[in-house]
């Protein structure tokens, strides 16, 4: 059962705060609450008001409904801390743009689930000239992923792909904040998350399966490789709700 106060509405979309954080619905047939109605739904066969199913679930607050839906509906996950990421980022990008591009939600929904190749991004004419290498074509969703984080600061985001799914990578500039959320064969969703600082960047892991010393320190010189000299710990199972 779901009892809650509905605070905000967006065309079939509610958020509803919940003595467990807060759930966005999407409500099923023409009835949706308003704002401020305290929404309560039971199990199947029993008889309610509304009709709804739970698309997003944060323990945390969440962004508004009209800027994290298209998010929603574009990136095809329900991951609390990617969308209120992403949504940040797409404030930021709007902010410097003036209005986002039609295509915006559609590219980064498929830029999110498919990830950037390793071909080139953008890349020119005239930097062929330069360079004196032969012009290929670009790989479009590196090029998104260029474009992306040109106008993105102080949020960074890459989508690379490999594996089961794309390997995605998260930086908030500000706080000097870094999450790595990978699939692997052999331990399922890990996640790599902590900050980067001057001497070293302090993280931790948190895998679906545990990682053994030897993997783990061979994880380690992956990342250091990446982010410089690393401080790792590993944490316990499941996953915990950071945005």
């Amino acid at each position: 059962m779901i009892t809650g106060r509905v605070i905000d509405v967006y065309k079939k979309y509610v958020k509803v705060k919940t003595p467990l954080g807060e759930k966005v619905l999407k409500m099923k047939g023409r009835k949706v609450p308003p704002k401020g109605w305290i929404l309560e739904m039971r199990k199947d066969n029993v008889p309610s008001q509304f009709a709804a199913s739970v698309v997003l679930e944060s323990l945390d607050p969440l962004p508004p409904l009209l800027e994290i839906v298209p998010l929603i509906e574009n990136l095809g996950t329900s991951d609390p801390f990617d969308v209120t990421f992403l949504s940040n980022l797409t404030r930021a990008i709007a902010s410097r743009l003036g209005s986002l591009p039609s295509w915006y939600y559609k590219t980064l929904g498929e830029y999110y689930r498919k990830g950037e190749g390793e071909g080139k991004g953008i890349y020119s004419e005239i930097v062929s000239r330069v360079t004196g290498e032969r012009r290929v074509s670009p790989d479009r969703l590196k090029a998104f992923g260029d474009w992306l984080n040109t106008f993105s600061h102080p949020f960074y985001f890459r989508s690379k792909s490999g594996g089961k799914r794309p390997t995605r990578i998260f930086i908030r500039k500000p706080t000097s904040f870094v999450r790595i959320d990978h699939v692997s064969e052999r331990h399922g969703r890990v996640i790599v998350e902590g900050t980067i600082g001057k001497v070293d960047a302090k993280l931790k892991v948190i895998s679906e399966v545990p990682i053994d010393p030897q993997e783990l320190e061979k994880l380690k010189e992956n990342l250091e490789k990446l982010l410089g000299s690393a401080t790792i710990v590993q944490g316990g199972m499941g996953f915990g709700v950071y945005v």
